[in-house]
């Protein structure tokens, strides 16, 4: 079977010599199809839009053995003109047995399936009319893995530079990336670092990991290469703010600490607040004293329990921003006790989503797509991001956590049951935007630009 890899629809632009007419398909990787099929397959663009003033499309789809498409539609019409391979093919009432030179013309909008029943891969030109304009589900950039420092017990820094040599895109503080690690996990980590042109995040080593920090503590060397994604933004810095007051739990530190650097740049009154369990699994504490800001220092092992937050938030000037990044029960308490101390310019950000559903929130629902007008169940135990991938729908995502916004998705009728750490409280209420990873919905249906 082909080695699925990841690649761009026009990836045929990039990689055939400008000078040749021919080219081979061989030279052109393959690109991934997520969520649409039970094993691996991919795809090649063949003929891009751009080769055919817009007319026609053609790529080369491969299905491993054993891989197949649920019954799905799709908004162009196209033809399967089967390549290599055995299988079979679905279009609409009809079952039939496909091998090379079968063809299976499909009107747009017309249920079909396919699976692969042989040893070998299901080989097959398809051609779009009008044609496939594929988006890729994120904008990545490859990086490698520059340096490994041990910053505190449990903690270590990555220091991910370009392998060209070329500066990576500028962040600003609060920033975060995502790691496309190697086994197949994504995970969000928050930028950290000093050096213009290099990315740095700092990783805690969960002792619950499902995959994402033990793979970076116990198999990431120097020299890995990686693919990221581009720098996001949920937890951005009130530069013009007159105080700011910025509290660290543990590794919540890594926003923290260029938070603090900015608004020292700046000029701008600035104070942290810094707790940890011990002072050995605090980390960066020599780059936060270097800084310059005043901070309050607490450690759990020294002082008996956690601190308490609400003697500490309300020695504070009232109109501060006041920004929080941690443990999900210190984050929790923070915020109860900002709201009683009627704060209003309050900042979180938070590890991983709340995940827990509203009292009416629906078990199944409807999601209306308004570009094709296709209607989509979604049942109780699939999430409406999953659930549009296996229907063949192309969305946008990244860490399926709730954490990393790729997913955000404009909303145009419903209510949506918000269960991210990326929306902020006038955008929950507001109501038209959601992320399709952890949300879920509220009336009997939701109509989404898509």
């Amino acid at each position: 079977m082909h080695q699925v890899v990841e690649g761009t629809a026009n990836t045929i632009i990039a990689n055939a010599p400008a000078n040749e007419v021919t080219w081979h398909v061989d030279d052109v990787p393959w690109t991934p199809l997520t969520g649409l099929f039970i094993q691996k397959a991919g795809y090649k663009t063949v003929i891009p839009p751009e080769f055919t003033s817009n007319a026609y499309s053609i790529e080369l789809t491969t299905v491993g053995p054993g891989g197949s498409s649920p019954t799905h539609v799709e908004p162009w019409a196209h033809v399967f003109y089967v390549l290599s391979g055995y299988g079979e093919v679905t279009v609409g009432d009809e079952v039939k047995p496909v091998r090379a030179g079968s063809v299976s013309p499909i009107s747009a909008g017309q249920p079909h399936s396919f699976r692969t029943l042989g040893d070998t891969p299901l080989e097959m030109l398809v051609i779009y009319h009008p044609p496939r304009k594929r988006v890729p589900p994120t904008d990545k950039l490859r990086v490698r893995v520059h340096a490994l420092r041990e910053e505190a017990d449990g903690v270590v820094s990555v220091e991910l530079r370009s392998p060209d040599g070329a500066d990576l895109p500028p962040f600003e503080p609060g920033a975060h990336i995502d790691l496309h690690l190697p086994n197949g996990l994504v995970r969000s980590y928050s930028l950290c670092g000093t050096t213009p042109g290099h990315y740095r995040i700092g990783v805690l080593k969960d002792r619950a990991s499902r995959g994402g920090s033990a793979y970076v503590h116990d198999q990431m060397r120097v020299g890995t290469s990686i693919e990221i994604s581009r720098p996001r933004n949920h937890f951005p810095l009130q530069e013009a703010a007159a105080h700011s007051v910025l509290i660290a739990g543990g590794i919540g530190i890594t926003p923290i600490l260029s938070m603090l650097r900015r608004l020292r740049q700046l000029g701008r009154s600035a104070e942290l607040i810094y707790a940890a369990r011990s002072r050995a699994e605090a980390a960066f504490v020599a780059e936060v004293e270097a800084i310059g800001v005043a901070v309050t220092w607490h450690f759990d092992d020294e002082q008996g329990g956690p601190p308490d937050l609400r003697q500490m938030l309300q020695a504070r000037p009232a109109d501060a921003h006041f920004y929080a990044c941690g443990p999900a029960p210190m984050l929790d308490a923070f915020e109860s006790h900002c709201a009683a101390l009627a704060y209003s310019h309050v900042h979180v950000e938070r590890f991983s989503a709340p995940g827990q559903p509203a009292a009416d929130a629906r078990q199944a629902f409807q999601v209306t797509l308004a570009r094709s007008g296709r209607t989509i169940d979604i049942r109780p135990d699939r999430s409406i991001l999953d659930t549009l991938l296996d229907a063949g729908v192309e969305v946008p995502y990244g860490c399926k956590a709730g954490n990393c916004g790729a997913c955000r998705t404009r909303v145009l009728r419903g209510d949506p049951d918000h269960r991210d750490t990326v929306l902020t409280p006038a955008e929950r209420a507001a109501g038209n935007v959601m992320t399709l990873c952890v949300s879920g919905c509220r009336s009997e249906a939701l109509a989404l630009d898509l």
